[in-house]
């Protein structure tokens, strides 16, 4: 079975550095996605946080590895431009949650790139995508790697 899933910046960030707590389940669950969507609003969040963290190398490191993984395709960044009003309506309907922080446009295209891959899979450690509904019908996002 072809498991399609959403990146989000914190799954790759500690799928990427090994010192992280979490990276080996990070490790398995992307060994049971088929194919992961990375927009690139979290590429860029990628790139900024492991820059600030780790430096550029590193950065530039983590971008050969999803460059690596586009050109077998097992991993894709699309182009968002077509989502990108489902994502702000998805942002607008969620404003005053999280006690009014919201879930941000990057979250917001990752649930808009969801319903685009008919998919609920999200490669995340971000909680607030428990009160998040799919665009799909499907009742919940499953969250990877806390819901293998």
């Amino acid at each position: 079975m072809s498991l399609v899933a959403i990146a989000d910046t914190n799954a790759l960030y500690r799928l990427l550095d090994t010192n992280l707590s979490g990276h080996q389940e990070h490790k398995k669950a992307l060994a049971a996605i088929s194919h992961l969507v990375i927009s690139p609003m979290v590429l860029a969040e990628l790139d900024y946080l492991i820059t600030a963290r780790a430096g550029t190398r590193k950065a530039l490191a983590a971008a050969r590895f999803i460059e690596r993984n586009t050109a077998t395709r097992r991993f894709e960044v699309p182009a968002v431009s077509a989502h990108l009003s489902t994502a702000i309506a998805v942002a607008e309907g969620y404003a005053d949650a999280d006690g009014g922080k919201g879930i941000g446009l990057a979250d917001a295209m990752n649930v808009a790139l969801a319903a685009a891959c008919r998919t609920n899979a999200m490669f995340t450690t971000d909680r607030h995508f428990r009160m998040v509904r799919p665009l799909t019908g499907h009742p919940a996002f499953r969250l990877l790697p806390d819901d293998l």
